[in-house]
Formats: structure tokens, sequence, C-alpha cells
């Protein structure tokens, strides 16, 4: 089972579609949504910062990662999406040209498209004003 800490932010939500795009494809895989609100300062309470260290959302917590009992924690949407396409063997191909095909548009979209979207959300925000 994996807890998905979760707020609906960009980064939170584009990691939830994924899990449910998986789910679809293997209703085997099992996650639950763990609410975090970020409006009353849950990213800083320390349980949550011992899973994601710079306090923000998205963060998961895989406690059965291989079968064994020993968990392991991601945190970064980027991160969190790309080891969960690996455990589940779905959308991350094996081959290196297809493989590194995904990885750039991963990290284009984390680098550039979210950080533009949200500076876009900024300056709508200050029109309001």
């Amino acid at each position: 089972m994996i807890d998905l800490h979760f707020w609906p932010t960009p980064n939170s939500l584009k990691v939830s579609i994924l899990f449910e795009e998986i789910k679809l494809l293997k209703p085997e895989f099992e996650y639950q949504i763990v609410p975090c609100s970020i409006g009353t300062g849950d990213q800083f309470k320390p349980e949550f910062i011992a899973i994601s260290p710079n306090n923000r959302m998205p963060a998961m917590v895989d406690h059965q990662p291989d079968g064994s009992d020993s968990a392991i924690s991601v945190f970064e949407s980027g991160a969190i999406m790309m080891y969960v396409a690996e455990k589940t063997d779905l959308f991350w191909p094996q081959q290196p040209a297809a493989k590194y095909e995904v990885v750039q548009w991963l990290i284009w979209q984390m680098a550039n498209q979210g950080p533009k979207f949200g500076e876009a959300g900024h300056y709508r925000r200050l029109e309001d004003d």
C-alpha cells in the first residue's frame, strides 16, 4: 500500500492522475490519500518533514516497496511519478531511446511548464488585487 500525502496543488494532482491511470490498468495497485493541509501548516509538522524534507506537496510512502516490510518514502512529483511508473512497469519504457524520451519530457515539464503555469497563476492573482 502506498500513502500519497496530498493537497490539491498542481504537483499533487499530476501524481494522483498517474496513480488513477495505473489503477485502471492494474486494479491491484493500491494507494490511499493522506490529506496534508498546506493552509493550516501540516507540511511543517515533523512527521511530514520526515517524509518530505523540503516540506512541499506531494510526498509518498510505499510500505511494501518490494514485498519487504521496509518502507520507502519519496518526495517531489517527478521522482514519485518515476518511482511508481517503474514499480508498476507502466509508462516507463526499458529501451534506452524510449526511456529517455519520457525522462526528457518529464524533466522539461518539471523545470519549465510547471513553473511557468505557477507564475501565470501568481500574476493573475496579483492582477485581481
